[in-house]
């Protein structure tokens, strides 16, 4: 995009982080910012726009989380979601959803899912994104954990930001 930069203020020498993400978009300009931001940051990305190219995604190997704009329709998500989720191997599959405002509420239904999902709204904060992004795949046992038992961390902003 002219005039606007992603900076990455990390050292150069920051080790890639081995994880592949699933980034579904219908708009092919917002899919292609949003791939390129979690691929500075040294994270595969397997593009999609539709559900069912989302679904054929996670046949092309291990994917270890969706970001998924929800776009127009938010109830297909969620139920594309769950679809995933029954895929052998990706029971445990953690997803970021991205929302329009008009979607308010979507954050609840995200939160009550027994895996880790997470909704936010628009416009995004890059930074914000890759915290989020960072928070589900490296530390999904503790996110289990608490689920498990009931509780939630308690330093604040471990699981809701």
């Amino acid at each position: 995009m002219q005039g606007h930069e992603f900076r990455h203020d990390a050292p150069i020498n920051e080790p890639k982080k081995q994880a592949s993400i699933v980034v579904v978009d219908p708009s092919p300009l917002s899919l292609i910012a949003t791939a390129g931001v979690m691929h500075s940051r040294g994270y595969g990305c397997v593009c999609a726009r539709t559900a069912d190219s989302a679904i054929e995604a996670l046949k092309m190997g291990n994917q270890d989380l969706v970001l998924w704009d929800v776009a127009d329709d938010a109830a297909a998500v969620l139920e594309s979601i769950e679809s995933m989720r029954k895929i052998p191997g990706y029971e445990t599959l953690s997803v970021v959803m991205i929302a329009e405002s008009r979607w308010a509420g979507l954050e609840k239904k995200a939160e009550a899912m027994k895996v880790p999902t997470r909704c936010l709204f628009k416009p995004i904060d890059p930074n914000a994104l890759l915290a989020v992004v960072d928070h589900l795949l490296w530390m999904p046992s503790l996110i289990s954990a608490h689920r498990k038992r009931g509780t939630k961390p308690s330093q604040l902003g471990w699981i809701t930001l």
